[in-house]
């Protein structure tokens, strides 16, 4: 059994509750929120101690791992605490919110014992790996470009909430694209150069929203083009397609993938055939069949703490991806393209 500790118990702490307690072999025992009333309330829903303190919470007997769930900024916090009783870590992405952060807790992790990932949860969703999949079999050939189309149509933030701070949140380029820069480089290696630009979370705009447009050179020789937006109204979308010389693959928000040939035609690939999602326990699966990617992840890590081997994201991992969505944000800043 792996006995897991959540401290933010927000939107994400319980998303990612949710799907750990049909995981048959894991055990929420603990969680703590800066707000006393939703630490009682998830301990209502899903049991374990409702902790007063970060201490309290890692001093638990038999805690395994900890899991971050609190604003970007306090990450750097909760994993100096946590790495300091030796427990291994969870933290949600992005790994932090600034440069200095991300060197100090890559510094602090070198060579530590214990286990540290990041939330990258489409590293786990089966189109990803499908893709991963077809791109190392080489059957697209040599990569050329990509496109990334991410805007979100329903952002609801107002002024005051932590979520509609541009210098606390970093906007929609930080928090939201993290995910898909992370994908950019795990399909296609080291970013060199980068040229963005953004609203920046403007603050003369009638309500917060977010938009950046990026162009992202790869040294493997692959250019992608990166939007998305944070807006109230609009559409909604989560598309990548990926050009190479002899295909291209196009992923959406569905668990089918289109497949181009280069003679014109095309195949619809269900990625979830090869890669099925793990079996989930208990009352409300189909909470979890609906969210797969973030079971998925935690199986993995439950699987990975059981001493089995699991390809999961790394420290080195979330820099990558954080340095790379900071550079992006000061190319914007600036008008300069940012070399990495």
């Amino acid at each position: 059994m792996i006995r897991y500790a959540i401290i933010g118990t927000g939107r994400m702490g319980n998303a990612h509750a949710s799907q750990l307690i049909h995981i048959e072999n894991a055990e929420i025992i603990g969680a703590y929120d800066l707000l006393p009333e939703r630490t009682q309330e998830f301990q209502k829903k899903f049991g374990g101690k409702a902790c007063t303190s970060l201490q309290e919470l890692l001093s638990l007997p038999e805690l395994d791992c900890l899991i971050i769930t609190t604003p970007t900024p306090c990450h750097l916090e909760a994993i100096t605490a946590a790495k300091a009783a030796e427990k291994n870590i969870f933290c949600e992405k992005p790994l932090c919110r600034t440069r200095e952060q991300a060197a100090q807790i890559q510094t602090s992790l070198q060579n530590y014992d214990q286990l540290f990932t990041v939330g990258f949860v489409r590293r786990h969703m089966s189109k990803s790996l499908k893709v991963r999949e077809i791109l190392t079999a080489g059957t697209l050939g040599r990569i050329r470009y990509c496109n990334v189309d991410l805007p979100l149509g329903v952002y609801k933030r107002m002024p005051g909430d932590w979520f509609a701070d541009f210098n606390k949140c970093g906007g929609a380029t930080l928090d939201m694209l993290a995910h898909h820069i992370d994908l950019c480089n795990w399909f296609f290696g080291k970013a060199e150069r980068v040229y963005a630009s953004s609203l920046l979370m403007d603050p003369a705009l009638p309500l917060p929203a977010d938009y950046v447009a990026s162009i992202v050179n790869y040294k493997s020789g692959v250019i992608c083009n990166m939007m998305c937006s944070w807006q109230r109204y609009g559409r909604s979308n989560e598309m990548m397609e990926i050009y190479g010389e002899q295909g291209a693959i196009m992923m959406d928000r569905s668990d089918n993938l289109t497949l181009y040939h280069a003679d014109g035609s095309k195949e619809i690939i269900d990625s979830t055939l090869d890669f099925p999602a793990p079996k989930a326990v208990g009352q409300g699966v189909e909470q979890v069949n609906a969210a797969s990617g973030f079971f998925r992840e935690f199986q993995n890590l439950t699987n990975a703490l059981t001493g089995q081997k699991v390809d999961l994201p790394t420290i080195q991992d979330a820099c990558n991806s954080t340095m790379l969505s900071l550079a992006m944000i000061e190319s914007a800043q600036t008008g300069n393209p940012v070399s990495l």
